[in-house]
């Protein structure tokens, strides 16, 4: 799948990076929204965004009402915090995110979710990602 992953911080990003593409995906880094925002127009379409919620430039809010302004068929929005409130959880999955993920983040649900958006969207990949994220 072809992945934007959003993030303020870089060695996070290397390390999600590096477990995405190790697992056959594709994945574009932007360090904050804006720059994610100008990769869902100049990079995408996307399959995957997995954005930050809070940064310093703006936030998982921004990425995701972007998203939204897409075309169908639109990325799955996946966001993730350290320190998100529950108000601010449940707002975002209402505004279109599908699903949230704690810091620091469990690579193998990462993957769990994944393969399952992969066998959602009919991927022909999503064998391949299954059989990877069981690893």
């Amino acid at each position: 799948m072809k992945i934007l992953l959003v993030d303020d911080e870089a060695e996070l990003v290397a390390e999600l990076s590096g477990f995405l593409h190790r697992r056959g995906h594709g994945v574009t880094a932007a360090d904050g929204a804006p720059a994610a925002i100008r990769a869902l127009s100049n990079d995408g379409p996307f399959d995957v965004v997995i954005t930050d919620m809070r940064m310093p430039d703006g936030s998982g809010f921004d990425v995701v009402h972007a998203c939204m302004g897409r075309p169908e068929p639109r990325p799955a929005m996946l966001v993730m915090s350290g320190h998100a409130a529950p108000d601010e959880i449940s707002r975002i999955r209402a505004e279109g995110a599908q699903h949230f993920f704690p810091k620091p983040l469990a690579l193998r649900e990462l993957a769990s979710v994944l393969a399952g958006i992969a066998t959602h969207r009919g991927d022909t990949a999503g064998a391949r990602v299954r059989q990877l994220s069981a690893v």
